[in-house]
């Protein structure tokens, strides 16, 4: 029987389309549903179901075998399509002021200022304390990995960095 609907909508028959229409229209309208989940008004969801039988109507040349896998697969990309061309956009109210967040120029020279006092004093530090420092803090290296690399014990480059927090803090 589907095989027949088939061949009548390949032939043009306007009477197999509204077959059609009558048997598989809830049957794409839960397809739709399901790709729109709701995100679209009722209104957009009777458009969607209206362009997959016109889309059905245009492609009857290349129908083959039953309706249903077809009518399935235009549904399906009908609704991708629609959710795509209806992205929402959120219009910002009128009192609304713009906020530039870029940092001042003065906030700028004083964070300018704070690396280098930063800089001079890891410059300040014992060389090693200073690599070490930069493998971690820097180079985000963990204190295992350090210790693999130096052949150090992985409790004495912790200390070691206890140390190097607490003299920075007070040289900052």
């Amino acid at each position: 029987m589907n095989d027949d609907l088939s061949a009548r909508l390949r032939l043009g028959d306007p009477a197999a389309l509204e077959e059609a229409m009558d048997r598989y229209a809830s049957y794409a309208a839960k397809i739709i549903a399901v790709y729109l989940n709701r995100a679209l008004p009722p209104e957009d969801m009777e458009e969607v179901l209206s362009d997959v039988f016109v889309s059905l109507w245009n492609s009857r040349a290349r129908l083959e075998g039953e309706v249903k896998p077809y009518l399935a697969a235009i549904a399906r990309n009908a609704a991708r399509q629609k959710l795509r061309q209806a992205r929402p956009t959120e219009m910002l109210p009128e009192d609304t002021e713009l906020v530039d967040e870029a940092p001042l120029p003065e906030q700028q020279a004083e964070t300018a200022e704070q690396t280098a006092a930063l800089r001079q004093a890891i410059d300040a530090m014992a060389p090693e304390d200073r690599a070490l420092f930069i493998r971690v803090y820097y180079l985000d290296q963990t204190v295992e990995e350090v210790a693999a690399v130096t052949g150090q014990n992985p409790s004495t480059l912790r200390v070691r960095l206890h140390r190097g927090r607490k003299k920075l803090k007070e040289l900052l």
